[in-house]
This record gives C-alpha cells, sequence and structure tokens, in this order.
C-alpha cells in the first residue's frame, strides 16, 4: 500500500482531510502505519456490525 492510499484509508475513517494527514505524519511514518491499523479495525467493526445486522 503506498502512503497516499493509507492516508486516504485514514482520512476517510477518520473525518479528517487527506492535508490534514499528510502534515500531521509528514516526519512520521510510524505514526501513520498506527493510523492505518485503527483505521482497519474501524473498517473491520463496520463490516461485522453490517452482516449482524444483516443476520438479525
Amino acid at each position: 500500500m503506498t502512503r497516499q492510499e493509507k492516508i486516504e484509508m485514514v482520512a476517510g475513517t477518520s473525518g479528517r482531510t487527506v492535508r490534514f494527514i499528510e502534515a500531521l505524519t509528514k516526519d512520521n511514518e510510524s505514526l501513520l502505519n498506527d493510523m492505518v491499523t485503527v483505521a482497519k479495525l474501524e473498517i473491520a467493526n463496520e463490516t461485522a456490525d453490517q452482516v449482524f445486522e444483516a443476520m438479525a
């Protein structure tokens, strides 16, 4: 996954702008990777909630 894709994923799940995420993580790749981990967990939780609702 490219840096830009990571930034877009984080921005899409955090409610922050791409510019904000770029500025925040400009010199901190580790922070960006941590934010991607959180974004992936949020996406997984949303998917699980949707599946559960569909089954109910």
